[in-house]
């Protein structure tokens, strides 16, 4: 199956929902217009990154009426965007939204939002602990936020669950130039490639652009196939829409010429993780 996706790489206004969402629509505008399937938008799209003492303010639950124009937009499209999420514990969370056909369909919210350095997030926000692969017209999908990305046990976890698509969004800053290249874009691109390599799947990078309280952000967002090639690349340092089309065929193949995933014995992996568990807990 052939499937259009488009890569948001948008530098949101920080705390601004009203003119972020102006954006989202904009940009989900043009891709429907240019009859794409999919559209993704980066890490906390809907409210910018370093939002500190702003993030209780821009909190949104998920069945608030600010929703709707994506959500009536999302009946051409299937859209996934990031914002602050007010769940219903009362707790905040750095939420990603999977909306089709009217409906969110899909809610992750970040296992690992870091709390070092340059990074503020687990004192304003809560964790998640749950990721699951989900049905989409197109595949099964599953959903990381930034960090998440660098634990490669949740893309295993993605891999077990079946996923064909691993939707990575993010915010990743600027940090150590190579050359003309961010350092950091280099560690993306090594992570990915052992995913796509090893768990067969597709990885939908997209990560924003622009400036946050100092923080710079470089984009470079892409599409990685199961067979270790970019399908599509947006530039570093520029808010644009990216579309292209990749074929699901490519994990077939990646999977009968390297079959990792019959090989897998899940038992084998509970089992030794039970072990471990228990020896850690005494």
């Amino acid at each position: 199956m052939r499937v259009k996706i488009s890569l948001g790489q948008i530098n949101p206004a920080l705390g601004d929902l009203q003119r972020n969402l102006g954006k989202h629509v904009e940009f989900t505008e043009k891709a429907i217009n240019d009859k794409v399937d999919l559209i993704v938008f980066p890490e906390l799209s809907m409210t910018g990154y370093s939002l500190k003492d702003l993030t209780e303010k821009v909190a949104l639950s998920l069945n608030d009426p600010f929703f709707k124009p994506l959500l009536s937009k999302s009946k051409y499209i299937d859209i996934v965007f990031g914002f602050v999420e007010k769940g219903e514990d009362k707790n905040t969370y750095n939420s990603a939204a999977y909306l089709s056909q009217g409906k969110i369909v899909h809610l992750y919210r970040k296992i690992y939002p870091p709390n070092h350095g340059m990074f503020e997030e687990l004192r304003f926000i809560g964790s998640g602990d749950k990721i699951k692969a989900f049905n989409t017209k197109f595949g099964k999908v599953s959903m990381l936020i930034c960090r998440d990305l660098f634990h490669p046990s949740l893309a295993f976890l993605s891999f077990a669950d079946n996923a064909d698509f691993v939707l990575a969004i993010s915010s990743m800053p600027l940090r150590g130039l190579k050359g003309q290249r961010p350092a950091i874009q280099e560690m993306v691109d090594i992570a990915c490639l052992s995913y796509v390599n090893f768990y067969q799947l597709f990885v939908v990078y997209v990560n924003r652009v622009g400036f946050d309280d100092g923080l710079g952000f470089y984009g470079g967002s892409f599409i990685m196939s199961p067979l270790g090639n970019k399908n599509i690349e947006a530039p570093i340092f520029e808010e644009v829409l990216v579309s292209g089309e990749v074929d699901t065929e490519d994990i077939f193949k990646k999977r009968q010429t390297f079959p990792l995933s019959r090989e897998e014995d899940l038992r084998v992996v509970y089992d030794n993780l039970k072990r471990i568990l228990e020896e850690r807990n005494g």
